[in-house]
């Protein structure tokens, strides 16, 4: 350290290395202890060397650390004992740290307080009570352990019938690698779908214009030719447009008045009664409107003005709100439900045909000795040309699919093994076929719950698919 070599360049000889301390713990200024003496309580300064130890009695030995070399070796462990009775557990042991350390405080000073008293007798009453507890758990020890032996024999008498069942199934040897095959070709498969299903993910990803490689400008496309209404009250439109193609049979059923407006007379006749035609819809229509909680503006205009006078903005902004009211009916609500469980069932149909599809192309695969990726470009070209047959005869392929898909379950499925390569190819066209009109089917239904959203570019405009209307929409903004 700096302070010897300092000492020794300076030629200081009243100062020493031993003058110095390098303990971040040493206690610095006098100590003083009040102690009982015969003039009464005095408080008396402590020698040096009783310091430490006072301290170590009130910290509880948290002080310096050990010294390695003077800590006393460790003792050889005893050796294991036998039977017998065993060893006499020691009353400290049975407290826990702090109450040991705390006991061994009181013990060591010579004059006790009340409060010290009180707390030593607290301990002493503790170790007595663990000390009977654990002296009831040691005479319930054996009974345990008898009660183990007994359980153990009467195991012991059972195993030898079940090992003699065990003993006879070592007939079924020879299908083991055969189990293997079919799990190592279980597995590649599910491999292969998974890597599809991580390959099919990515491309859905939006991709950012930094991270683009062949970074294009985007088309400037121009405004649809002929449109005069603005921006809002042409997507109204569009939305009136595709829910009539959509549910336009439901739309026509009456959506009803709340309770409290069922009994509202106009000119002396209830509105539940009013015949509607040219002359009266538009009283109607402000009536359900401000019985629903339309806008005030929507509802003023009919007030002067019949419907066919309005402008187009407020127009499409009425036919829009009649649009969410009906969505959130019951009649609509349960096309939509009818929707979607002939979905699940076109879905179901659809799956067992491809497990069926792929089994009949392993199966010519083996008899060809071509690969399955070569059978599925085959059947990729007689699908399109076959295309236009199953698009001319929909109508009768539907009704035979409603037939066949309630025998679909109850088949058997077909000897691959002893048909030939010519019926194998006829039976996979003819399934090919059928799974291309139940993808066509699940198109149609979920074009008919939602219109697809294929994103947005760098500026923020939205493409859509509009079912019914055709063609890609752009909504920009404005």
């Amino acid at each position: 350290p700096p302070r010897p070599q300092y000492l020794s360049r300076n030629m200081v000889q009243d100062v020493r290395r031993e003058h110095f301390s390098f303990s971040p713990r040493m206690p610095v200024g006098d100590f003083y202890e009040e102690r009982d003496t015969p003039e009464g309580v005095q408080w008396v300064k402590l020698s040096p060397e009783e310091i430490p130890g006072r301290i170590q009695a009130i910290t509880g030995k948290r002080g310096r650390p050990r010294n390695a070399e003077k800590a006393k070796p460790k003792e050889p462990p005893a050796a294991k004992r036998g039977r017998g009775r065993p060893p006499k557990v020691r009353m400290v042991d049975l407290l826990s740290k702090t109450d040991a350390r705390l006991l061994k405080r009181l013990e060591a000073q010579e004059v006790l307080s009340d409060e010290d008293k009180l707390k030593m007798s607290k301990i002493k009453k503790k170790m007595r009570r663990k000390a009977k507890n654990k002296q009831k758990q040691e005479a319930k020890a054996p009974r345990a352990k008898e009660a183990k032996k007994k359980s153990k024999a009467k195991e012991k008498k059972g195993k030898p019938e079940k090992g003699k069942d065990k003993a006879r199934p070592k007939e079924k040897k020879g299908k083991g690698p055969r189990k293997a095959d079919k799990g190592v070709l279980a597995q590649r498969r599910m491999e292969e779908r998974q890597r599809q299903q991580l390959i099919l993910e990515e491309m859905k990803k939006p991709t950012e214009d930094m991270c683009l490689g062949d970074h294009q400008p985007l088309p400037a496309f121009s405004r649809i030719p002929g449109l005069v209404l603005p921006s809002r009250a042409f997507s109204d439109c569009l939305t009136v447009v595709e829910f009539l193609q959509s549910y336009g049979k439901a739309a026509l059923c009456d959506p009803g008045l709340p309770p409290y407006c069922q009994s509202l007379k106009i000119l002396g006749e209830k509105v539940s009664e009013i015949s509607l035609n040219r002359d009266t819809v538009s009283e109607v229509l402000r009536c359900f409107l401000t019985a629903h909680g339309a806008g005030a503006e929507l509802c003023e205009g009919l007030r002067t003005k019949p419907f066919q006078a309005l402008p187009p903005e407020r127009k499409a902004a009425i036919l829009v709100f009649l649009v969410n009211e009906l969505n959130s009916s019951a009649l609509i609500i349960s096309e939509i439900d009818k929707t979607l469980e002939s979905m699940s069932n076109y879905r179901k149909s659809k799956w067992i045909i491809e497990g069926r599809l792929r089994r009949l192309k392993v199966a010519l695969a083996k008899k060809t000795g071509r690969s399955e990726a070569e059978i599925t470009g085959l059947e990729d070209g007689r699908r399109r040309r076959s295309s236009r047959l199953t698009e001319d005869a929909g109508l009768e392929m539907e009704e035979e699919e409603e037939t066949r898909g309630r025998r679909s379950r109850r088949e058997e499925e077909a000897d691959t093994s002893a048909s030939s390569v010519p019926e194998l190819e006829r039976q996979i066209e003819k399934l090919a076929k059928r799974q291309m009109f139940f993808r066509k089917k699940l198109l149609h239904s979920s074009q008919t719950l939602r219109a697809a959203s294929l994103g947005q570019d760098r500026f923020r405009r939205r493409y859509w698919v509009l079912p019914h209307l055709g063609g890609i929409f752009v909504e920009g903004a404005e």
